[in-house]
């Protein structure tokens, strides 16, 4: 699958009648054939030391980062991509990821949407070349 980081480098919708304006990465309805079946699995916000890799990994998920400070480089398979505050990667299930934070650290916002079963949990991943 192809790395996806999108930003909102797009054209606004207004919304609510007019009280909300919006930028909607993922148009509504756009992934509901892809994660039909699923279950929010987490929400949160993590952070990375300047330097410092999470463990490379995968898993049954959906998982979306969105860079809030800092930044690095993200990999996804053998894809690479440096990310900065407002980019949002979408991580498909079964992909091997990792991000490596740059100088500054990173601080992130995720989600994930899942499909694993009770007990089930991620697996530990090779990315070629990537250390952590």
């Amino acid at each position: 699958m192809t790395l996806r980081i999108l930003n909102t480098d797009i054209d606004p919708v207004s919304e609510h009648g007019g009280t909300v304006t919006s930028w909607f990465m993922y148009p509504k309805e756009t992934l509901r054939d892809a994660t039909d079946g699923s279950y929010l699995e987490f929400v949160n916000e993590f952070q990375l030391e300047p330097g410092v890799a999470i463990e490379p990994h995968r898993h049954n998920s959906h998982e979306f980062y969105y860079v809030l400070r800092g930044g690095g480089m993200m990999r996804v398979d053998d894809e690479e991509r440096e990310m900065v505050p407002g980019d949002l990667v979408h991580i498909g299930p079964g992909e091997a990821h990792s991000l490596r934070a740059g100088e500054e650290g990173v601080r992130c916002f995720a989600f994930a949407v899942s499909f694993m079963k009770p007990g089930e949990s991620y697996s530990v991943a090779d990315l070629e070349g990537w250390e952590h």
